[in-house]
């Protein structure tokens, strides 16, 4: 690989060109379910194309729910995932649980939610009874337990895609997609079965020709303390946390509720994340000695960084911070290039309506490129 020729590649954003620029460019497993903030598959299969060849261990410390582990192992790269974030685990894991469609099909058709026995919704949050008929809220409980039990992530990351959005195919009266709003005045609630939408939600992710044995392994660790072994992975790409501007967890409440996640948990799950903006740089700088520790000598660390908008003038540039740290860490800066992202096309943008983008800059990613020294 020649990594001045890789760089100015990427430095072209061919990610923009048709078809890569398309929203639903990439295979369909890439939308088992939503998430806050992920990079598009377009993106990371550029950036492992150019800067990885086959066989490389591309590692992703904050992979969310699998964007680039999924096209790492497209690509014929080994991967490692981990995220801290429970939902977003299932479906990373969901993703390269891969049995076939047939499969996933006959144990769905062999069902039968009479024999199990229902569960007490009194005990379920008030705030989850509102997205949901109760026989509905029932059949998604039995088959959660089902799934978990029989030790089936793809079926239960299809579920946890489904649980709510705005479409026939989704469980919940309607909601945001990604983001699990009720607008006003609030829908009605209808009963929705669940197993005939499970089918229909399977076969779609199936829709493209997929290998069944990806090579790699998924983690639910902590990025400042990884079980990774020293000197093991040829390169980390990821797009770390963002200074406080996104709500990794309130944002998934509905589905993180659904992967056992009391409002408890969920609180304690937030104040563990590396998100706020005190604390960010010193803990970043953590996460980069861990990095450094597992990366192997001359190997790369690409981090998609977003800026952070204070008020109208003062504006925090992450990749300019978080690249000084590294670089007393005894990462050597390579390169910091810039991806304008149209503020049409930003979440609050889409769940906000056309007037919400009216006083919204552009979002600016950068693309961080460092090498361990």
């Amino acid at each position: 690989m020649n990594l001045d020729h890789a760089i100015s590649n990427l430095k072209k954003c061919p990610w923009k060109k048709h078809p890569y620029s398309k929203q639903n460019w990439g295979v369909w497993m890439h939308s088992i379910s939503s998430y806050v903030g992920r990079i598009k598959p377009s993106f990371a299969h550029f950036l492992i194309k150019e800067l990885t060849v086959p066989e490389d261990v591309v590692f992703d410390p904050f992979c969310g729910i699998g964007t680039i582990p999924l096209e790492s192992d497209i690509l014929d790269r080994e991967f490692i995932a981990n995220d801290l974030n429970p939902y977003a685990v299932a479906i990373t894991k969901a993703k390269f649980d891969r049995n076939g469609i047939e499969s996933e099909i006959n144990f769905l058709n062999k069902i039968n939610l009479k024999d199990y026995k229902d569960p007490k919704l009194n005990k379920i949050p008030l705030w989850v009874k509102e997205y949901f008929h109760d026989e509905t809220l029932i059949e998604i409980l039995k088959l959660k337990k089902i799934f978990i039990d029989h030790n089936k992530n793809f079926l239960f990351g299809c579920l946890l895609g489904i649980l709510h959005g705005h479409r026939p195919q989704h469980l919940s009266i309607r909601t945001g997609y990604i983001i699990p709003y009720i607008p006003k005045p609030k829908p009605p609630i209808e009963y929705r079965e669940v197993i005939p939408r499970m089918i229909q939600k399977a076969k779609r992710m199936y829709k493209d020709d997929i290998k069944l044995k990806p090579r790699g392994k998924v983690l639910c660790e902590d990025a400042r303390c990884l079980s990774i072994n020293d000197d093991c992975v040829d390169i980390i790409i990821s797009s770390p946390p963002y200074y406080h501007t996104l709500d990794y967890i309130h944002s998934n409440r509905l589905r993180l509720w659904l992967c056992d996640q009391t409002d408890n948990d969920q609180k304690t799950l937030k104040e563990t994340l590396i998100q706020h903006r005190k604390t960010y740089l010193d803990q970043m700088e953590y996460v980069g000695i861990e990095l450094k520790r597992v990366l192997k000598k001359q190997g790369l660390i690409v981090f998609i960084l977003g800026d952070v908008h204070i008020s109208k003038n003062n504006s925090l540039n992450s990749a300019k911070d978080i690249s000084e740290i590294f670089k007393n860490i005894g990462f050597e800066i390579l390169d910091i290039f810039s991806d304008e992202i149209p503020a049409a096309r930003m979440t609050i943008a889409k769940y906000g309506g056309v007037n919400s983008i009216k006083n919204k800059r552009e979002k600016l990613d950068r693309i961080l490129i460092m090498r361990n020294e």
